[in-house]
Formats: C-alpha cells, sequence, structure tokens
C-alpha cells in the first residue's frame, strides 16, 4: 500500500535509526513533530499494517518478529521455557503466549509472559540473529524450574526425549547445579534416568538433591507414588 510523504518520512527516519519498537514520544523527537500530529501518522500506518501495537505504549514494524519485540520490551531478557523448547524443535506444541525468561519485574503484556529470574539464575543464553535466546541446555533447566510455563511436566519429558541427541549433558549437569535449586536436580535425575543417561551423570546429581520430597510437577496435587530415589512425589 502506497504511503504519504510524511508517512514514507517517518518509515524510513525509523529504519535510518534502527528504531524496530518505539513510542510516539520516540518519533517527537526525532522528527521534531507535536504528538498529535506523530499519533495520526502512526494511525494511518496501523491502517496500512506497516506498523502495528507492541505493548502498552510500544508500537513495531509489522515484519519485526514477536521475539525481538518481547525481549526489547524488558531488558535484560531472553526467550525461554516452552517458547525455546519449541524453536528449537523439542516440542511440537506451539504456545499461545511467548514466554521470556528476564531479570527485571515485568508485567504480561498482549501475548508476551515474562518470569523473572534472580541474577545468579540469569545466565545459559546468546544470540541468533535479532533474537537473544535460551541455549538448549538453559532452556530445559529453566523449564525445570517453572515446568508450568513450558506446558507442564509431560511437555518436559518429551522435550527432554527429543533433545537428547543434541544436548552436552555435561553442560546440563552443570547448569542444572549453577542454578542452585534441589528440585530442578531432582527433576532432571529422574527424567534422565528414565531416558538412560549414563550411571556416573546420575549419580553426581543425586550428591546435590538435599533431603525432603518435592513435586514432580508442582501444577499438580500431592499424589501419586514417591520415588524415594530422586526423592519425589511422582504426581502426573
Amino acid at each position: 500500500m502506497q504511503l504519504s510523504k510524511l508517512e514514507n518520512q517517518v518509515y524510513e527516519e525509523l529504519r535510518k535509526n534502527n528504531l524496530l519498537i518505539f513510542k510516539i514520544k520516540d518519533l517527537c523527537l526525532l522528527l521534531n513533530f507535536s504528538r498529535i500530529k506523530v499519533y495520526n501518522i502512526i494511525k494511518s500506518m496501523k491502517k496500512k499494517k506497516i506498523i502495528k501495537k507492541a505493548g502498552k505504549n510500544f508500537f513495531a514494524f509489522n515484519d519485526v518478529n514477536d521475539f525481538v519485540i518481547a525481549q526489547r520490551l524488558s531488558y535484560p531478557s531472553y526467550i525461554s521455557f516452552w517458547s525455546a523448547l519449541n524453536y528449537y524443535g523439542f516440542s511440537d506444541q506451539t504456545p499461545r503466549k511467548i514466554f521470556i525468561a528476564t531479570a527485571k519485574y515485568t508485567k504480561e503484556m498482549n501475548n508476551f509472559k515474562y518470569v523473572f529470574l534472580s541474577r545468579n539464575k540469569f545466565f545459559g543464553y546468546k544470540q541468533i540473529g535479532e533474537i537473544v535466546i535460551a541455549e538448549k541446555e538453559k532452556a530445559l533447566i529453566d523449564s525445570l524450574l517453572f515446568p508450568k510455563y513450558s506446558g507442564g511436566i509431560k511437555e518436559i519429558i518429551k522435550s527432554v526425549l527429543a533433545a537428547l541427541n543434541e544436548l552436552d549433558i555435561k553442560k546440563l549437569l552443570n547448569y542444572g547445579l549453577k542454578i542452585n535449586n534441589k528440585a530442578v536436580l531432582r527433576r532432571m535425575g529422574f527424567i534422565l534416568e528414565n531416558a538412560g543417561i549414563n550411571k556416573n551423570i546420575l549419580n553426581k546429581i543425586k550428591l546435590h538433591i538435599g533431603k525432603g520430597y518435592e513435586l514432580l510437577d508442582p501444577s499438580l496435587k500431592r499424589e501419586g507414588y514417591i520415588n524415594k530415589k530422586w526423592m519425589l512425589y511422582i504426581n502426573c
């Protein structure tokens, strides 16, 4: 669809300044336009599907990947949990929301679900193009920490089995130890044992699982049977 002279000016300035995600005030400062003038231009460009709403007070070009938008709205952050499992092909289920790990408390907006991680748990990510995403091993560790953001433990088990040939098991173990959460280690040990992983790895995990019992899936009731080796209620 053809752009007006003003719309084309806005388009060119945004692209030139790499403002793929922006606020109305950004354009006011960039072009020295009034707020009303910018608002009307944006409204017209939205109708022409050049620009889209991207969270409260934010806009983005229509062709900007939602993963990029999600992480730009909360810094620092990276794509993880179910979204990362699906991205890597470990889960064949496409979640309706995009799940993002963030070191900054951020409210859910649009279809973006932000999950706060403390600084000591905020690691294990990389950049692929414009997207910052969890490494394969960290996506699984994050999922074991908060199973409800990855479709539940059954979906995580399916993902681990699908990922086995692509995982660096030593890195998975190191990330599990680094995150310093007994429930994560227990869930990881239980799943890896059932996947037939080397006993030496399982024994290393076993040394760090502590005392007391945890739920295999914390989103479900405390029922089912007890696995004494991994100190888990197998409730799914």
